[in-house]
């Protein structure tokens, strides 16, 4: 049960800390503004001007989450609904949520955008799965808590709900997998283990190369493989980072220091850096949603 709700708050806490640094693109300006303590600032569209940047949030506060964060919610919501995995449910709650008339207020990525369409459509239009053909990171972002209830074999439909092709599958497999080691109690090293033996062989080289480069650091890594949204990208930064961290609270500054997507890596990330090191208290308690989490995992008895 404890593994569950590190993995979940894990995931959130690490976004919220990261949205007001997020989609900024210059790591001198990130270093500049706050180096010793990027987490939990507040998004000002200061921060963004004259440097490669993507001011996405001016809506949010100090312990929001963004779009990542709120699909991870959806789904823990839609599980608590039924008490495991639906389809129909996960995406009547999808589109309830981030539609027309939903609750969700703020940015819409390309992987949300299409997936509503999609859902939109008439039963004769729609594919099998309403997921956009889109290869970057809110493929993983709802897998923290599908994993953290124990719904792994409805892993592929959930990734294809909002990603549906084979790239985002395939990062997914091996994001879940060391979701899946994670929570069942393996050490750092065999949860990076278990993702790059999940990995096709297609994606495997990047990935091992990645976590081979411990002599550098996880901000250069990012710099040089890509900081922006892609799962080839996000993946090795993700797994280098876990491997190399000491701690949550390492892990999740090391992210946002490394810029671009910072969010979009931060679920993955902090879902398995809170599983194994634990979520420091004094930043949880700053998660706006903390609440409503501790409500969805309660009445799903994790």
């Amino acid at each position: 049960m404890t593994k569950a709700k590190d993995m979940v708050l894990g995931a959130l806490v690490a976004d919220a800390a990261s949205l007001g640094l997020h989609w900024l693109y210059d790591q001198s300006r990130i270093a500049e503004l706050a180096s010793a303590t990027p987490e939990f600032r507040a998004t000002t569209a200061e921060d963004f001007a004259g440097v490669p940047s993507y001011f996405a949030h001016p809506t949010k506060s100090v312990g929001d989450i963004s779009q990542y964060g709120e699909q991870c919610l959806v789904l823990l919501r839609a599980l608590a609904e039924t008490g495991s995995y639906d389809q129909a449910t996960y995406e009547t709650a999808f589109a309830a949520h981030f539609g027309p008339g939903g609750a969700y207020v703020g940015y819409i990525d390309h992987a949300t955008r299409e997936t509503l369409a999609n859902l939109a459509l008439g039963s004769d239009d729609r594919p099998e799965f309403p997921g956009a053909q889109d290869t970057q990171l809110p493929a993983v972002a709802k897998l923290p808590a599908l994993i953290a209830a124990g719904q792994d074999q409805h892993v592929i439909a959930a990734i294809r709900t909002t990603n549906n092709c084979q790239v985002a599958e395939d990062y997914g497999l091996v994001a879940s997998a060391m979701l899946i080691a994670a929570r069942d109690g393996a050490s750092m090293e065999t949860i990076v283990q278990a993702g790059l033996k999940a990995a096709p062989a297609e994606i495997r080289p990047a990935l091992q190369s990645a976590c081979d480069a411990q002599d550098t650091s996880t901000e250069a890594l990012t710099a040089e493989i890509g900081m922006a949204c892609e799962l080839s990208y996000g993946l090795p930064s993700i797994m280098h980072n876990l491997l190399s961290a000491p701690d949550y609270i390492s892990a999740v500054r090391r992210n946002i220091l490394a810029g671009g997507d910072s969010c979009g890596r931060a679920m993955l990330l902090g879902a398995i850096a809170g599983v194994v090191h634990g979520v420091p208290a004094h930043w949880s308690e700053r998660l706006h949603c903390a609440d409503t989490v501790h409500a969805l995992l309660y009445k799903l008895q994790l």
